[in-house]
């Protein structure tokens, strides 16, 4: 107990009016908006209904500088 796990999920919303809704019991929880149905987050790669005011993802230039896993060495 005691332990908080910060995890985003992708999720879709048709406009910023979409309703926010959540999941899960007093152990496990999930926020968000949904756009339909129960499953809304499921079959995702066809959606383009993203909040305007989301920042653009952005691909990184081949070869960029990885990022160091946790309790790396130097």
């Amino acid at each position: 107990g005691g332990v908080t796990l910060w995890r985003e999920v992708r999720g879709c919303v048709r406009d910023r009016g979409c309703t926010r809704e959540a999941r899960g019991d007093a152990a496990v929880g999930l926020r968000g908006s949904c756009c339909a149905g129960d499953l809304c987050n499921r079959h995702l790669a066809n959606k383009t209904f993203f909040a305007p005011d989301l920042p653009r993802l952005e691909l990184l230039p081949h070869g960029h500088a990885p990022t160091a896993p946790p309790n790396a060495t130097k």
